[in-house]
């Protein structure tokens, strides 16, 4: 299970991705829920964790950081 803090699915795209190819909202909600990328929904918006790289697969980013805090 991913833990860590989470962060607001735009700013995260905005972390992650050049301007002008920044997912949309919808896109982000569709990675949080098919489990691409780890994060939560809550109500209606969409975090994902600080942890998380975009094209990382999600146990390949855990391990990675788990590592970096060894």
């Amino acid at each position: 299970m991913t833990t860590g803090k989470l962060m607001r699915a735009s700013q995260w795209a905005r972390r992650e991705f050049a301007q002008g190819s920044i997912p949309t909202a919808r896109t982000l909600r569709n990675w949080v829920e098919s489990g691409e990328v780890a994060g939560r929904i809550i109500g209606s918006a969409v975090f994902i964790f600080e942890s998380e790289k975009a094209g990382l697969d999600t146990q390949v980013s855990q391990a990675v950081s788990k590592l970096l805090r060894a």
